[in-house]
């Protein structure tokens, strides 16, 4: 009795019983309901003909056979002070109030309020004509329980019917979800036919699939580029190998840049991965905040020395106060990677600029002194593997990752405009109300 259809059975055929069972006990409680009709009509007949004195003297004039019953009187007074009974010689009927309900007694009796301070007690034998009405009622109860029974039969079909009915558009849909996975990852549960109580769950299921869908996307998409990247690095890295075991002097230091490319873009594949997957977010709240400028300077000041090495300039300019939500190794990492990209592929001096574009954004921008590229026709270096020049080392990752580091974060990357080669960051600042908090040195 798990299902929904059970349940759903279950509580349509209560409510079924509940309903038949008022009917029958209405049915049982008629024939009492009838009794007192009738002893009440008959009640208001007699004092229409005689109206008792308030002495009692008149008593007598109430008939003691009247619709085939033997009745009976007592007056009484409010206080059950009894003034008079008829007929004569029989027991006084005990005292009741006129407020009180006909009981349900060989003998109907109820009473009635004669003027201001007078009681009239009334009885009736009307046992026989009870006893009648009894069971004209049994018969008639005798022939609906025949009525009632095709009737709960109907029903029961007619539950069982619309049950299968409105559950199904779930039956269906839940045919279809058994059918998606890697053959079919696109299809989803149909809402159009479903109940309107399980489309918000639908709704979510199909939400839950897309995520997953993606995921399984970006995983089949990092495995076909990581396979088809390392085939090459590899190779060469193999026929090197071979070599030396041929020779008596190998070539140690091209089998280190072989090596050393191959690790580079290992590091960048993960990286790849990392950001793919979002990130390591954090919390976000004021304790959670830095500031953009450290970021900066934390990011130059890990390239500085390949930089120097190779008798390379950075120039820094940043702009203070700017607070970012703490994505302290998102956007440390994204700079790194363009500042490599500069390294690697630019020429001559690099700068830094840090600058507020509005109270919700910041542009950082990086650039060299190479060639300036069109900013409609630079989106294509963004591109996974895409490299400027083909037989230039690299792996052709770095500013793909950069862009889907920043637009993880809320923000973008872009071509920058200028004589020079630049890149732009549009990084999202924190909220207003942080603007003043101190920023972690």
């Amino acid at each position: 009795m798990n299902s929904l259809r059970s349940r759903l059975l279950l509580v349509m055929a209560l409510v079924f019983a509940l309903g038949a069972g008022n009917v029958v006990i209405y049915l049982l409680d008629l024939d009492e309901d009838i009794r007192a009709h009738v002893l009440k009509e008959q009640v208001d007949t007699l004092l229409a003909t005689v109206t008792p004195a308030p002495d009692g003297s008149n008593l007598g004039a109430l008939p003691v056979q009247f619709s085939a019953s033997d009745w009976r009187y007592a007056l009484y007074t409010r206080s059950a002070e009894l003034i008079a009974s008829a007929p004569e010689g029989a027991a006084p009927l005990p005292f009741r109030s006129p407020e009180a309900l006909p009981e349900s007694t060989r003998a109907a009796i109820t009473a009635r309020l004669i003027g201001d301070d007078r009681v009239l007690v009334a009885s009736r034998n009307d046992w026989e004509d009870c006893e009648e009405l009894c069971q004209l009622f049994r018969e008639r109860m005798a022939g609906s329980s025949v009525v009632i029974a095709i009737l709960a039969a109907i029903s029961l079909v007619s539950i069982i019917f619309l049950a299968r009915w409105m559950l199904g558009s779930v039956r269906r849909a839940a045919d279809l979800a058994a059918t998606i996975g890697v053959a079919h990852p696109d299809r989803r549960i149909p809402l159009r036919e479903l109940p309107e109580e399980i489309v918000p769950l639908a709704i979510s299921a199909n939400q839950a699939l897309d995520r997953l869908s993606s995921a399984y996307e970006i995983e089949r998409r990092f495995t076909a580029d990581a396979a088809h990247e390392l085939r090459t690095p590899l190779a060469v890295l193999d026929l090197r190998l071979q070599k030396a075991r041929a020779e008596q002097s190998p070539d140690w230091s091209a089998i280190a840049r072989d090596m050393e490319q191959m690790r580079h873009l290992i590091e960048q594949l993960l990286a790849l991965a990392r950001a793919d997957q979002g990130g390591d977010r954090r919390p976000h709240g004021p304790e959670a905040r830095v500031g953009l400028a450290r970021i900066v300077r934390e990011a130059v000041a890990d390239m500085l020395p390949a930089y120097e090495a190779a008798s390379r300039t950075i120039d820094v300019a940043v702009a203070e106060g700017l607070v970012v939500e703490d994505a302290h190794r998102q956007l440390r990492q994204a700079l790194r990677n363009l500042l490599d990209n500069a390294f690697r592929h630019g020429r001559g001096r690099v700068s830094v600029c840090l600058a507020s574009q509005d109270e919700r954004t910041a542009i950082l921008r990086v650039s060299d002194e190479g060639p300036a590229v069109p900013r409609d026709a630079g989106d294509v270096l963004f591109e996974r593997f895409h490299k400027g020049v083909q037989n230039s080392p690299g792996s052709g990752l770095g500013l793909a990752i950069v862009r889907r580091i920043l637009r993880n974060l809320g923000g973008d990357a872009r071509i920058g405009t200028g004589p020079s080669f630049a890149i732009e960051l549009i990084v999202p600042l924190a909220v207003a109300e942080a603007a003043t908090d101190a920023v972690r040195a």
